[in-house]
């Protein structure tokens, strides 16, 4: 259980690191809403929306591979050498072509008219980038505490830099202090939101530097040849991937949905707010995921591995189900965090996309099975059949059902996304997860959120089941506390053997 207790409190680590990085990023949305117009914010989320494609071609799965080939402590040195040396040049060869052609990229992306974004956003990927390997160095020694600070320390770097460029500047030039246009262009607001993100990169990079200085900077090409063979595989996972994170918001529904630009916009608008109050799961996910990648390949080597893979499963299954009874259950309190009552339409799509994100997070569980046996070209098959069954998905069902159609595509590919990698996990790498317990968590909380959703609807507030009421509010806390004391009592003997008092003690 020791192992466990450290993947714990690392994912704890990792989790507030994160949750406090995604809420001080969420404070620049209002600020950004605030200073630009919509034509002028646009720019930045196409910019945005751009770079995790990038990003996967620029890490090319070899954050992953880092961890694969550092299973023997002797073979570290050559393998952190080999891939740091190996991202250092292919980073500076992608920046160079983006720069070069960055005028025949903006046109592509629709900005012919600024192909200074693509150099922006080309120096952010180059920093990001450089700091990957020795992040993943940090995560695979077990040093959380250090990975936590600079990723904080980095969005606020982020922040200080925005306020500074769009609000001290203006605020200095306006009250006559001429010397701030020798670095200050008062008509280039949005610029200076990828220049802060640069220089926040940068700072990020910077922290990382006693990491550079550790590395034995040798090139093992015969190394090299077989991580290429195991990682380029996984950039076709990590893109066909996105396809179903991100594609419904940015292709399927402004191309499928059968009403006008405004209207399109509108639902489109209704359904991408809604989809944020998935985000505690997508949080944990993230977190665990931090925590559990170079955990599951330190863990390959010992005799009980399997059996601690499956332990993590269940642990992992239960917290997921919890926090979608918490999200599903409280929706009338948590729909006041999209303010306008005119979001509040789309609420019942939320469920739907708690449960995708329960899906994908076990899906990412399942995954380690290719990565462990190197069949991550297995992965790739995986991820492109449910990308495919995405496009043909949405194609079908947004026209019937709007946005609820996008919603139900993306639970479903998960889902069969998920099943498909256990089966074939089965067969290459047995694991003996106690699927009928997993299966059962899951359905008892969907179970019992459906009790709550049917009293709710039809007896204590028919006409608006997300009216914030106190018979309904007093309903769905009976129904959870019930469901946190039955899963008490099926793992009480287990719970108490994490001895949670002592979770953080390895990861401080």
């Amino acid at each position: 259980m020791g192992a466990l207790r450290k993947l714990a409190g690392q994912t704890i680590i990792y989790g507030f690191s994160n949750i406090f990085s995604r809420l001080l990023n969420y404070l620049l949305v209002p600020y950004y809403t605030h200073l630009l117009s919509p034509g002028e914010y646009g720019p930045v989320n196409i910019i945005y929306a751009i770079i995790p494609f990038l990003f996967a071609v620029y890490t090319y799965g070899l954050e992953t591979s880092y961890f694969r080939f550092s299973q023997n402590r002797d073979d570290r040195p050559a393998v952190l050498g080999t891939t740091s040396i190996s991202i250092i040049c292919s980073t500076l060869l992608f920046t160079f072509l983006l720069l070069h052609y960055k005028q025949v990229i903006a046109g592509w992306i629709t900005l012919p008219h600024h192909p200074e974004y693509v150099t922006y956003f080309a120096w952010i990927l180059l920093f990001d980038t450089l700091g990957v390997i020795p992040f993943a160095r940090l995560r695979l020694e077990d040093r959380p505490v250090k990975y936590a600070f600079i990723k904080v320390s980095g969005i606020i770097v982020n922040i200080l830099f925005n306020v500074f460029f769009l609000s001290v500047c203006p605020a200095l030039l306006h009250h006559g202090h001429r010397w701030v246009v020798l670095f200050y262009n008062p008509y280039e607001k949005i610029g200076y939101i990828f220049i802060a993100n640069i220089l926040s990169s940068a700072f990020a990079w910077m922290l990382l530097w006693k990491e550079f200085f550790r590395i034995q900077w040798r090139f093992d090409f015969g190394l090299w040849w077989r991580i290429m063979k195991y990682s380029l595989p996984l950039v076709i996972v990590g893109f066909a991937g996105m396809v179903n994170e991100t594609m419904d918001r940015a292709w399927f529904l402004p191309h499928y949905l059968p009403y006008d630009h405004a209207k399109n916009d509108y639902l489109i608008g209704i359904y991408s707010a809604n989809y944020k109050l998935a985000i505690l799961i997508t949080l944990f996910i993230q977190a665990f995921r931090l925590g559990a990648e170079p955990f599951f390949f330190q863990q390959f080597t010992y005799a009980n591995a399997r059996q601690t893979y499956a332990r993590v499963m269940k642990y992992f299954v239960m917290v997921v189900s919890i926090m979608f009874l918490f999200v599903a259950l409280y929706l009338p309190i948590w729909k006041l965090f999209l303010r306008r009552p005119a979001y509040w339409e789309g609420l019942y799509v939320v469920p739907y996309l708690l449960a995708a994100n329960m899906f994908l997070g076990i899906y990412y569980n399942l995954t380690i099975w290719f990565k462990l046996t190197d069949r991550t070209r297995i992965g790739a098959y995986i991820t492109l059949f449910t990308a495919l069954l995405a496009f043909v998905l949405n194609y079908w069902w947004i026209p019937i059902w709007g946005y609820f159609g996008s919603a139900l595509a993306t639970m479903v590919c998960y889902l069969v996304q998920m099943i498909i990698c256990y089966v074939l996990g089965q067969k290459y790498y047995p694991i003996p997860y106690a699927v009928k317990k997993l299966v059962s968590i899951m359905i008892m909380a969907f179970l019992f959120y459906a009790i709550y959703w049917l009293i709710n609807r039809y007896f204590l507030s028919p006409g608006d089941p997300y009216r914030i009421a106190l018979p309904s509010l007093l309903l769905a806390t009976v129904l959870f506390c019930t469901y946190l004391y039955l899963l008490y009592k099926i793992e009480k003997p287990y719970l108490r053997q994490l001895s949670w008092p002592t979770i953080l003690k390895n990861n401080r």
